[in-house]
């Protein structure tokens, strides 16, 4: 497992604040008192400062200031190049939230085990299922988590009427917070059409929290509703960014492989893994569907998995849009995660229909 030097570990600690920061409302409008972690790390990234003759932020603000004004290359920190991007922002700068990019840097900062840590939840559902032999429920509440990034209190209560959910009722309720002021527009909540989570307002245009809106340009207006329909989002934006967007993406390649005879469980009880794939032949493969920003602390990520909890036979499967967007992404990735289990969603499918195939 890789050793992170005391420069990464700044890093992790001032994305661990920015994230920390965020969760109290908009990062340009202050509360005293700050989060611990808040304090910490501008103690940490001052002290690093003044050993290096550089000026460290002044304050609070000011360290927020840096996450949009100054790319991860011009910070005073010796970081791996391979590792983190020059051009990489902690905040972005027209929404004023941490990007995808500091959410990974806070998580891998704050557990050893990533994967591990953002499928708590859904793990501790998986068992309760498999405990009480309810696997078709656990599975029907995963398609909601998947289908739905956003209900109002009606939507909720007609999908816990009509899904088959039962013992994992309670579990239903617990995903969905209410959604934050800060998404309304003259009274009015807005989806997004490309991944119909939250749509936030920013100068004079529209922000997606998915990466994927916005490579595709998919970032516009879909479903709106009035602030009186009681508009829920589900879970807290760690959860949406490692589970509910590759939950997305799972349903759709299931479909896509069972479509040429493959046979699809999705979200298995027990064992990793959203799909267990098997093909005529036989054979039996399951994948994790994994959606970073970084490909080397993705590497690291699955690296960290492998090491701890055997999942060195799990199929991990990048999301579709970023291996299109950067041709190096798997090399990168397989290099830090030291394995060559690491496929696109076409490569992935390549090797299941060449088994289909040889056996049809």
């Amino acid at each position: 497992m890789t050793t992170e030097s005391e420069d990464e570990q700044v890093l992790g600690a001032v994305s661990t604040a920015l994230v920390a920061l965020d969760e109290l409302g908009d990062l340009t409008t202050f509360r005293m008192p700050y989060p611990p972690a808040v304090q910490r790390s501008m103690d940490q990234l001052t002290l690093l400062c003044l050993r290096r003759d550089a000026r460290p932020p002044s304050s609070v603000p000011g360290l927020v200031r840096w996450g949009y004004d100054r790319p991860l290359g011009s910070w005073p920190l010796a970081l791996p190049a391979d590792v983190y991007p020059g051009d990489g922002l902690l905040i972005d700068e027209s929404s004023g939230v941490p990007t995808a990019l500091c959410h990974e840097i806070a998580l891998q900062a704050e557990t050893a085990n990533p994967f591990l840590e953002v499928s708590r939840q859904v793990k501790a559902m998986a068992a309760l299922a498999d405990e009480h032999d309810r696997a078709p429920e656990y599975h029907a509440l995963r398609e909601v988590l998947a289908d739905h990034l956003i209900l109002t209190n009606d939507g909720l209560n007609d999908v816990r009427f009509f899904s088959s959910i039962r013992v994992l009722d309670d579990h239903l309720t617990a995903w969905y917070l209410p959604l934050g002021p800060a998404y309304e527009v003259d009274g009015e909540i807005y989806a997004c059409a490309g991944c119909s989570g939250p749509l936030l307002p920013a100068d004079e245009e529209w922000w997606c929290e998915r990466e994927e809106c916005a490579v595709t340009g998919s970032v516009s207006p879909g479903a709106r509703w009035d602030r009186d329909a009681q508009v829920l989002v589900q879970g807290d934006r760690r959860h949406r960014q490692f589970v509910a967007g590759p939950g997305r993406a799972a349903r759709r390649l299931g479909a896509e492989l069972a479509a040429f005879g493959v046979d699809v469980e999705y979200w298995p009880v027990s064992g990793p893994g959203d799909l267990r794939v098997a093909t005529h032949g036989g054979q039996v493969r399951t994948a994790q569907l994994v959606d970073w920003h970084s490909p080397a602390l993705l590497g690291r990520a699955i690296a960290a998995s492998v090491a701890g909890h055997g999942t060195e036979s799990v199929h991990w499967v990048v999301a579709r849009y970023r291996t299109d967007a950067d041709p190096a992404y798997l090399r990168i990735a397989r290099e830090h995660a030291k394995t060559t289990m690491i496929f696109s969603e076409a490569g992935f499918t390549g090797l299941l229909r060449g088994e289909t195939d040889a056996h049809a």
